[in-house]
């Protein structure tokens, strides 16, 4: 159970860093290759006024990547909605585990013994 646990972690924490790692990739890939993008790949390369060395194509790509995500977390969403409530159930019983104490012998506020001595009720008549 542990070594799935961890096995989750890790499939989880690889997916965070590469979805945010893919801005990084994208945009050194464009500053690395400049001249190429700029001479082949750029939309603008007719229209030197505009200056745009690439950057279109660079604003293409992160687009893509932008509705790549969005297309990721709404399928996400839509796995874990139809997916989770028997897996929630798991995980509050696990967590309710963990979150059992015992209570310390002084919080108990247990009696110790009757008090017969100290307590006497009114004597009728």
């Amino acid at each position: 159970m542990l070594l799935f646990r961890r096995l989750i972690a890790v499939v989880l924490l690889l997916g965070i860093l590469s979805n945010t790692f893919n801005y990084l990739i994208i945009s050194s890939s464009y500053h690395f290759n400049k001249s190429y993008i700029s001479s082949v790949l750029c939309t603008n390369k007719d229209k030197p006024e505009k200056h745009c060395e690439g950057k279109c194509f660079l604003d293409i790509k992160l687009k893509e990547l932008e509705q790549k995500n969005k297309q990721e977390q709404e399928h996400t969403k839509r796995l874990i909605e139809t997916v989770a409530p028997g897996e929630y159930e798991l995980a509050f019983h696990t967590f309710e585990h963990i979150l059992e104490m015992p209570i310390p012998f002084y919080l108990q506020q247990k009696p110790i013994g009757i008090a017969n001595t100290i307590y006497h009720p009114p004597k009728l008549v």
